[in-house]
């Protein structure tokens, strides 16, 4: 590698790549089109009940083997609620939020595995696939215990997201520097590391840039999404995502899309990749080519995080991507009546469910509940400011809550 594409490489990167799926006409009765630019002339209030009919909140359990930190991460399961705080990885009953049990460890040892985000989840054989950087993948089961490790195809660098399908894996290569250099997209692969088939990238390649043609970096987070951006002396930039799901499963079905495409692919086996929605965005598009330009961007919208149940796919979009002050939307779209709506994020779900905090969706479960995980102060303060809210039932499993627990996890059921 040499020294310019290392400097890329060194400072994280923005997915590149799309799969090649066979194309499929626009008017296929089974393609769904997700009206983000209508509903984008008219925003309208979003709703708890839109998401869901029942509204749970689980405290998790506070003790000094499972304090939980800033900023922590979930991932719901169907049995266990998982939460990563800095380096740790703690499970919790989705019940009653009592700890079970820490999973794995960061570390060089044998059984250690790479700091990063949380760990995929395989429903087929129950366990958990940890990062291990290199060329790596290691395993552990919901109580905790080590099960090996997993080779993972490395070229051109190791991918950062994965799900699986029937018994083969899929990585996804998120491409440094945006160059594209090996036209990898997604690998599918066993468990002893060998390659079935891969999927080539849809985007055009970008210059190389280095070191010397950086003029700024920085970070930013819109709703869900984190960014690294980097501007280049030319005036163009760069944008490395993080906290978006670009392979996911909703019903067994696998889903891929990535920043900057805006269709969804259903994936049913390797080599056979099909065009499932497709976000309209019209005279809001921001084309993949295009998407290092700066100027413009408050015209542009870009659509991030998606999370998918069985009835609904909600989405988050931003709009000036490249502007001091972007501006995020959430969105649902309803699979029944094929109908979108969109609010701006800051707004929230309105609750009008229990009544009580609104609501932010985090994570999508395994069972199709949404979830969001809220600092035990934040829940206090706004219930001192709605005290009429302590005679609602639903307020119970927060009654005994203080200032310094742990958080606690609102499920949209």
């Amino acid at each position: 590698m040499n020294k310019k594409h290392g400097c890329i490489a060194a400072l994280a990167s923005l997915l590149l790549g799309a799969c090649q799926p066979s194309p499929q006409k626009a008017g296929d009765e089974a393609l769904m089109h997700i009206d983000v630019a209508g509903a984008m002339e008219q925003t309208t209030e979003l709703k708890v009940s839109d998401l869901g009919t029942r509204v749970r909140y689980v405290p998790l359990e506070t003790n000094d083997s499972c304090l939980i930190g800033r900023n922590p991460e979930i991932k719901v399961l169907d049995k266990q609620i998982l939460v990563k705080s800095g380096n740790d990885l703690y499970s919790f009953d989705k019940q009653t939020g009592r700890f079970l049990n820490s999973i794995g460890h960061v570390g060089d040892d044998p059984e250690g595995y790479s700091q990063g985000g949380l760990p995929t989840y395989n429903e087929r054989n129950g366990l958990l696939y940890f990062i291990r950087q290199p060329n790596q993948l290691q395993k552990y089961d919901l109580q905790g215990n080590y099960q090996g490790k997993d080779p993972v195809p490395t070229p051109p660098a190791m991918p950062t997201d994965y799900a699986f399908i029937d018994t083969l894996a899929v990585g996804y290569y998120n491409n440094i520097g945006q160059q594209n250099t090996h036209n990898r997209s997604l690998a599918f692969f066993t468990e002893t590391g060998e390659v079935a088939d891969t999927m080539n990238s849809l985007l055009p390649a970008l210059p190389p840039m280095g070191i010397a043609d950086i003029s700024a970096i920085y970070v930013k987070k819109f709703g869900n999404m984190g960014a690294i951006f980097t501007r280049f002396q030319n005036g163009t930039a760069s944008t490395s995502i993080a906290n978006v799901p670009f392979l996911w499963k909703t019903e067994g079905e696998l889903r891929f899309k990535e920043i900057f495409i805006d269709t969804i692919y259903h994936i049913a086996r390797p080599g056979s990749i099909t065009p499932y929605a497709v976000l309209e965005t019209g005279k809001w598009h921001f084309p993949a080519e295009a998407r290092q330009e700066t100027s413009g961007s408050n015209n542009k919208l870009l659509p991030t995080v998606m999370l998918e149940n069985k009835d609904l796919i909600f989405f988050q979009c931003v709009r000036g991507l490249y502007e001091d002050e972007p501006e995020v939307l959430n969105g649902i779209y309803d699979k029944t009546t094929r109908t979108t709506r969109m609010a701006k994020e800051a707004e929230g779900f309105a609750d009008d469910v229990n009544g009580l905090l609104p609501f932010q969706p985090n994570t999508c479960g395994t069972q199709g509940e949404f979830a969001q995980i809220v600092e035990a102060s934040e829940a206090l303060e706004w219930l001192d400011e709605h005290p009429e809210a302590k005679n609602n039932p639903a307020f119970a499993p927060l009654l005994n809550l203080g200032e310094e627990d742990n958080p606690v996890v609102i499920l949209v059921e």
